[in-house]
């Protein structure tokens, strides 16, 4: 039988760990900071002509016009299907709303210039 996640669990998971920061500290995605902006390296067309909104917490490449929330993002870099991206969040985030890791939900979801991931470069 296939796992089944509440609307809740899976609310949670893509509105409460902020895409900018899973980009780039946990999924290791190349990133820079480009004319103010977080640019991060499409993992589907791997063109940097993409952006987060961290008032929606999406991410989007304006090439190959595709939209990511986390789970997406998570599925497409790892190659993964969606029961195993569920997993994987979950086991950043526990369900009662504390975080496993530093990825921690702020109140001002600003991005901020990469630290560390490969292939990122500092403004």
């Amino acid at each position: 039988m296939r796992p089944r996640f509440s609307a809740d669990t899976l609310r949670h998971l893509r509105n409460n760990i902020p895409i900018h920061r899973l980009i780039g500290d946990v999924l290791g995605i190349p990133c820079k900071v480009r004319e103010g902006y977080f640019r991060f390296l499409c993992p589907h067309c791997s063109d940097f002509n993409t952006a987060t909104n961290p008032k929606t917490n999406l991410a989007r490449c304006f090439r190959c016009e595709r939209n990511f929330n986390p789970i997406d993002i998570v599925m497409l870099e790892k190659r993964i299907n969606f029961v195993e991206a569920v997993e994987y969040l979950s086991g950043i985030v526990t369900l009662n709303r504390e975080p496993k890791t530093p990825i921690t939900p702020q109140q001002d979801e600003s991005p901020r210039p990469c630290k560390g991931p490969p292939g990122c470069k500092k403004p």
